[in-house]
């Protein structure tokens, strides 16, 4: 049997490095494994715990008056190695980068993506966003209080707009649409509306969801195809609208 080395993955840490980041997080996760002798090709030593410095797994400090554990064992084992993956996949591809909660993903045929993360709401937003919407999408997941209030209701709505929303970083030429890419093969329409790029979560935790949503932005192609789709159901919904209502939306069209 192999005999266990001491190591101590916190001697590594860049302290320069703003702590309550994912950034961060995934740098705790790298220093206790990447060079840690005890480790084989696989990551799976997670950062002992030091005074709740660290985020992961559940990706917030529970309040204090919280008595139970928030997550059970099974949910813990399985958010840990969903993160222990992803922060290994990260380290062994340079077309990542992240800088405290935003990431920025270089694709295969040139496309560049950005967004950012919440490790408390387990979301993906626009970048440099979250202090603009975390509160509203906060409020909303406990009730939306005060939707009466306009600028209350257009919060939320700014926010749930933005939500699962990820940004295409294109020369700002001050159209509405962009051209799909030539690479990509197949496609019935030629252009997309800008704001519309949405990518929803498609794994059974958030750290699986959040590497497959990386995969596609590297590989650079079925992330178009995603897109394209919902660029023609946004286009059908617009036609229905139109038809139903041919001189424009009435005020209360919610209620109609």
């Amino acid at each position: 049997m192999k005999e266990k080395k001491d190591f101590d993955g916190w001697e590594n840490i860049d302290w320069e490095v703003e702590i309550d980041t994912l950034e961060f997080d995934l740098m705790a996760i790298n220093s206790h494994n990447k060079n840690n002798p005890n480790v084989g090709n696989e990551w799976k030593i997670w950062p002992k715990e030091m005074t709740g410095i660290i985020l992961l797994p559940l990706g917030y400090n529970p309040p204090t008056w919280q008595t139970s554990p928030v997550l059970d064992p099974d949910e813990e084992y399985s958010l840990k190695k969903g993160w222990l993956k992803l922060a290994q996949f990260i380290d062994e591809n340079d077309s990542i980068s992240l800088q405290e909660n935003t990431f920025t993903i270089d694709g295969k045929y040139g496309s560049e993506f950005s967004f950012d993360i919440s490790m408390e709401l387990s979301m993906w937003l626009p970048p440099n966003s979250l202090n603009r919407y975390e509160n509203s999408i906060r409020a909303i997941r406990n009730g939306a209080p005060g939707r009466g209030n306009l600028g209350t209701h257009m919060g939320y709505l700014e926010a749930s707009i933005a939500s699962w929303k990820i940004c295409i970083n294109l020369e700002d030429d001050g159209l509405v649409f962009h051209d799909f890419p030539p690479h990509v093969k197949g496609l019935e329409l030629k252009q997309y509306e800008g704001w519309s790029t949405f990518v929803n979560p498609s794994g059974d935790t958030f750290p699986e969801s959040l590497l497959i949503l990386i995969e596609l932005l590297i590989a650079d192609n079925n992330i178009w195809e995603i897109l394209h789709q919902q660029e023609l159901d946004r286009r059908k919904a617009n036609e229905e609208w139109n038809k139903k209502w041919p001189n424009g939306r009435p005020d209360d069209w919610m209620y109609l």
